[in-house]
């Protein structure tokens, strides 16, 4: 059985959890998400550990149709009006914390109206050519060296043969 949380008639997200190993890492996140969106959010135990189930229950008791579920199988946002088996967004399995913080985003997007954040980007950069990499260091390195000079009065040049 849920155990409502006591501002549960205030405006709100519901987010239902059930208890497990990385709970709390997955609640910081999707709180800090719709935190910086604005959106205030409640807190139910749920008894399933169903992630769409626990969203379902918690789209049907917010004040604003929206739920989230959590539990140690994924992470789901549910809007009341669809139906229970049809959650508008679902994470299978883990997650990064990236994906918990996107789902806080998207969730009180959807009390929002406004467009959801896409899944984030992952770090793609290009191969980096050593050779290319030193080049562009010594030649802004070789600019800039008479500038700090003349601002700097003389440098100390070393050579091999102290």
């Amino acid at each position: 059985m849920m155990q409502p949380d006591k501002t549960l008639t205030k405006p709100s997200i519901i987010v239902c959890t059930f208890p497990h190993a990385n709970c709390d890492a997955k609640l910081r996140e999707l709180q800090a998400g719709m935190e910086e969106e604005g959106i205030p959010y409640s807190l139910l135990n749920g008894d399933r550990n169903d992630a769409v189930a626990l969203a379902y229950q918690g789209a049907q008791a917010s004040p604003l149709g929206v739920g989230v579920g959590i539990s140690p199988a994924g992470m789901c946002i549910h809007y009341h009006k669809l139906p229970a088996l049809q959650p508008l967004f679902t994470l299978t399995g883990e997650g990064t914390a990236a994906d918990w913080r996107q789902f806080g985003y998207n969730a009180a997007r959807l009390v929002k109206g406004l467009p959801f954040k896409d899944k984030p980007e992952q770090n793609t950069a290009p191969d980096l050519d050593m050779a290319q990499l030193y080049e562009s260091v010594r030649k802004i390195v070789l600019k800039a060296l008479p500038e700090f000079v003349k601002g700097h009065g003389e440098v100390n040049t070393w050579s091999k043969t102290h």
